[in-house]
């Protein structure tokens, strides 16, 4: 996999890896190709806003070639904090999101919704790397997420995916690993205990 770009907005660039195989005969390398395979990647992070929406704090580039970037909302108020996450479908299309922090329960939220609120806590210094520790746990709990645009907006429970491999990381003895999936945790089960 790779990068296409960042802020290049080409959706038709992709990146073509080749892997080439030559055929044996009698032990030796003939020179002739018995199989070529290739794969394709076209992920383009977009980081630099466009009208007033400034840069983005985060973002993500997904296998299928869709994208999301969170901003602050121009809205944003530091005692109801509101993020906008924009979504970009492997056309290139964009979707926008307001996510309001206060009200995302991570027990039931959406991918959308989580990418704001672990943007939030990493951006005002909750947590130190909320928002990679839930893309890890998101993805390699189950390892079937898909990030087309309905299954993004689709309500789960992150917070037990996050339990589920701070868990793991403990069991495997990866101690830094556990704390940091731990800080998370932490964080969102102080803030939804209040």
């Amino acid at each position: 996999m790779s990068i296409a770009g960042i802020n290049g907005y080409n959706y038709s660039n992709y990146y073509t890896g080749t892997k080439r195989n030559t055929a044996k005969a009698n032990g030796m390398n003939s020179g002739l190709l018995s199989n070529v395979s290739s794969t394709s990647s076209n992920i383009t992070l977009h980081m630099s806003g466009t009208e007033a929406s400034g840069n983005a704090l985060t973002a993500a580039g997904f296998p299928d070639g869709s994208s999301a970037s969170v901003y602050k909302s121009d809205a944003y108020d530091s005692a109801n904090p509101e993020y906008r996450v924009r979504y970009w479908d492997k056309e290139g299309n964009y979707t926008d999101t307001n996510v309001q922090i206060n009200d995302v329960d991570p027990r039931n939220a959406s991918y959308l919704e989580m990418l704001a609120y672990t943007t939030y806590s990493d951006v005002e210094g909750f947590t130190k790397n909320a928002f990679g520790d839930f893309m890890n746990a998101a993805g390699g709990v189950n390892g079937n997420i898909t990030y087309d645009s309905d299954s993004i907006n689709e309500k789960k429970d992150y917070m037990s995916m996050i339990k589920e491999f701070m868990q793991l990381q403990y069991d495997s003895n990866n101690l830094s690993g556990y704390l940091s999936y731990k800080e998370l945790y932490d964080y969102i089960n102080d803030r939804t205990e209040r």
